[in-house]
């Protein structure tokens, strides 16, 4: 018992001094991931466990919604088109949601996703306007927040972001990394200052520049459009990553290249046959990071694109989803868990690459 214990001793110190961080940097999807479960009842039930999904309120019965005939709506008699215990949808995920009871002609629809509970005014019987006809137990944990996505411009703003992010990583890197192996391995006069000039241009805030930008992108009427996002971006994540691929091409030893270059390869075969390989862990970090910064920027997006379908996912999120100081958050927190998948996968894929690129370099 004390040799097995001493086998696992070094596994639960890690896991010990691991855990705080891990609770530290998990808290926030986890609190994202549970709030777009929730039914809005729950959501909005200050005395229940915001940690946690609850089924019942506060009184203990099952979170319920009156379907409550609108003050607009004359008096008539009530045909119910389901019954207790039929599945009802969300009213506001569906542009077209189907009649669960018509009121002389006049169609009433599911306020909430969840099951017919109770029926107060029985078919056949006259029900008035603002009367309450009937119960629905509300789905909870539910899907409705997902589902309402589908009824906004969402994909369309995840497509935009995903673009966007791939053309500017693919302009960085044509840029970076030629330019980065030339500050880093040539010699000529002034490639230090320029070296450092590149990474005091990426310190300049997006807040100063966003407004000569717009200017420049109104020049070329490539406002509103994806095109003022490709061509602006770069000038952030270029000079970050040409700065930080440098650290990795001086890291490539000498010899490599000297060796290259007696076998009659020149400067440009050189670096595509031999040195790109050898730091190819650093060029996909940059490739990360590139897609990371844009795939997040809001400042120039909310800027530049004016309308709603060309949005991209962050100024989306922010600014179609809020209405005034209402903050809709099971939504809002559905659309950033969703948002959050591609960034999710990108470092996933590429994991043993990154962790290679940001701890060893380019030394081989």
């Amino acid at each position: 018992m004390i040799s097995g214990w001493r086998s696992i001793r070094v596994d639960v110190a890690a896991w010990a001094g691991l855990t705080p961080f891990l609770v530290f940097a998990l808290f926030p999807f986890y609190w994202g991931l549970v709030t777009s479960f929730k039914a809005d009842a729950n959501l909005y039930d200050l005395s229940r466990n915001p940690l946690w999904i609850a089924k019942k309120d506060s009184s203990g019965q099952p979170y319920h919604k009156d379907i409550i005939v609108p003050a607009s709506y004359r008096e008539g008699k009530i045909e119910w088109k389901i019954k207790i215990g039929d599945r009802v949808t969300r009213s506001d995920a569906d542009p077209n949601p189907p009649a669960i009871a018509l009121i002389d002609g006049q169609e009433i629809v599911g306020p909430v996703a969840g099951r017919l509970a109770k029926i107060n005014v029985p078919e056949g019987s006259t029900a008035h306007p603002n009367e309450v006809v009937g119960d629905i137990h509300v789905d909870n944990p539910t899907l409705s927040h997902y589902e309402f996505l589908s009824f906004t411009p969402f994909y369309r703003w995840m497509k935009v972001s995903l673009l966007t992010g791939l053309a500017v990583v693919l302009i960085t890197l044509l840029v970076a990394v030629p330019g980065a192996y030339s500050l880093a391995r040539l010699r000529y006069r002034g490639n230090r200052s320029i070296g450092i000039a590149i990474f005091l241009t990426y310190l300049i805030p997006p807040t100063i520049l966003f407004i000569p930008f717009s200017q420049l992108v109104g020049g070329l009427h490539i406002d509103n459009t994806i095109w003022s996002l490709i061509l602006s971006y770069p000038t952030f994540t270029i000079p970050f990553c040409t700065w930080l691929l440098m650290g990795f091409f001086r890291g490539v030893p000498k010899e490599i290249e000297e060796r290259a270059l007696l076998d009659g390869a020149t400067r440009l075969q050189m670096l595509r046959k031999v040195v790109i390989p050898v730091v190819l862990p650093g060029i996909l970090t940059a490739a990360i990071f590139a897609f990371t910064l844009s795939f997040q920027e809001y400042i120039y997006a909310l800027t530049f694109i004016s309308s709603t379908a060309n949005r991209t996912l962050p100024v989306g999120i922010s600014v179609e989803m809020v209405r005034g100081d209402v903050y809709f958050w099971g939504p809002l927190m559905a659309s950033s868990i969703l948002g959050s998948l591609p960034v999710v996968i990108v470092y996933g894929l590429s994991l043993n690459y990154f962790i290679s690129g940001m701890t060893t370099g380019a030394t081989k």
